[in-house]
């Protein structure tokens, strides 16, 4: 190649050109993979891309999905290729960034399980039951501690083949399902299919819907994150979070009424929300006013701090920029503690064309419940373990069993369960178990009963 410089020229060889052209394609490849890269990182899809509620980035971070990025849940871990393909499909929400919307409270763009979930957490592997040990306190003044000892029958297969086939049933059937709400809290109608082929549809007796409005809505083949919609980013209920400061001893439980004291402080919640700088002067407030009216004796002044300290953190974590939300504006799923959860189907009124209701057996999810109350009365566990190889009643398995158990009660029982069968909600016999009875379960109707029309089938190809 000549080049003509004046009355100099200048000859560059075909190996310098290539390599000038090569170091050109280098940076642009490396400006390109480091555009890709910043495109898909957290920083990006949280602040440039999405105004999503800066309580959800605090809350990624602290998650047990901390070190998976926003773009492995909500593009999937697909190749390269896909990912390009996927990326244009997100610019409606720098639309909103730029033109403006509300933050929503629930995400439209997750991918399938089978693309996100199911990289990490393969299905086919087989789970064994796990412990669950949950710690609460009262709000008596030495704030009483108790114990909650659950089995979990987190998988299936021959392991509890005379019980149940474990909470994962759902992944390895095919379930459909309606909501009209973005949050899926409300669930009319459910479909599950059989492995020969047949549908069994249930309809929640008390639903407020028509038949033709169920079957306007488009139904949804469950997923992992239906249930495990917060793995993501969390926001617990911030009395549980007081109990594991207990627990750990971040709040010294030797101060009276520590218990009583962080709840009523949780109560004020409502007139804390607002921006970072305001929050932390309110807290600081409410935290020194509730100091100062605990009168707390001079010996408990070292516990007093610790208290103070640690419901300051606890406040900021669970309080938010904006008014109108808190932690109950993001419901968990998992479990039926403070919402409906589980119970969205399993709730007693979800009926066949049978009459028969979505089994609401404790069992198929976990074991019977061993309470352990510190100083008081706990559960009494059934005579015979849960264990392997025994079989319930058979009457155990109607689908109906829950709405019509109090009634079956006879000597029988006794076998498994002691004497004497007592109803009750403070202990000392099985019928009087403190972890089932005594309490409320948020969506539960045993009450219900199937309504006489049934609602036009919907199925999903």
């Amino acid at each position: 190649m000549k080049i003509q410089v004046g009355r100099r020229s200048l000859m560059l060889g075909g190996i310098a050109t290539i390599v000038a052209v090569m170091a050109g394609l280098a940076v642009l490849g490396a400006a390109g993979i480091a555009g890709w890269e910043y495109s898909n990182s957290n920083a990006f899809c949280a602040t440039m891309c999405h105004d999503v509620h800066p309580e959800e980035i605090a809350a990624h971070d602290v998650g047990a999905h901390a070190r998976v990025n926003c773009v492995e849940c909500h593009m999937g871990r697909n190749s390269t290729l896909r990912l390009m393909a996927l990326k244009p499909t997100h610019v409606k929400e720098l639309w909103g960034m730029i033109a403006g919307y509300e933050r929503p409270i629930t995400s439209g763009t997750l991918r399938p399980s089978r693309e996100a979930c199911e990289s990490c957490h393969w299905p086919s592997q087989e789970h064994f039951d796990s412990i669950d040990v949950k710690v609460h306190y009262a709000t008596d003044e030495p704030s009483t501690e108790s114990r909650t000892r659950l089995v979990l029958h987190t998988g299936m297969k021959a392991v509890r083949e005379a019980y149940t086939k474990g909470i994962h049933w759902h992944i390895q059937n095919e379930v459909d399902f309606v909501s009209p709400d973005p949050q899926r809290r409300d669930i009319p109608w459910v479909q599950v299919r059989k492995p020969d082929g047949s549908r069994v549809t249930y309809t929640d007796a008390t639903t407020k819907l028509t038949g033709q409005q169920i079957a306007a809505l488009e139904p949804r083949r469950m997923a992992c994150y239906d249930c495990h919609n917060q793995v993501g980013h969390p926001f617990p209920n911030p009395a549980n979070v007081v109990d594991e400061a207990i627990r750990t001893g971040r709040i010294d439980r030797s101060l009276p009424n520590a218990k009583a004291r962080a709840v009523a402080l949780i109560n004020t919640l409502g007139d804390i929300n607002g921006p970072e700088a305001d929050r932390k002067a309110k807290i600081a407030k409410v935290v020194a006013d509730g100091s100062a009216k605990a009168g707390t004796a001079p010996e408990h002044k070292k516990a007093e701090e610790q208290f103070n300290e640690a419901m300051r953190s606890i406040l900021y974590t669970s309080s938010f920029l904006e008014k109108g939300f808190s932690w109950k504006s993001f419901p968990n799923h998992t479990g039926h503690a403070d919402t409906p959860g589980c119970f969205r189907c399993h709730d007693g009124k979800h009926f066949n064309e049978k009459g028969e209701a979505i089994r609401l057996q404790c069992t198929l999810c976990h074991g019977l419940p061993e309470v352990t109350v510190e100083n008081g009365k706990g559960s009494v566990p059934s005579l015979v373990p849960d264990k392997v190889g025994e079989k319930q009643p058979e009457f155990h398995q109607r689908p109906n069993f829950m709405h019509t158990h109090s009634d079956d009660v006879g000597p029988e029982c006794e076998k498994c369960h002691g004497t004497p069968l007592k109803h009750g909600k403070r202990g000392g016999n099985f019928c009087a178990n403190p972890a089932c009875h005594g309490r409320s379960y948020p969506g539960v109707d045993l009450t219900a009963e199937p309504k006489k029309e049934s609602t036009p089938p919907a199925t999903k190809s």
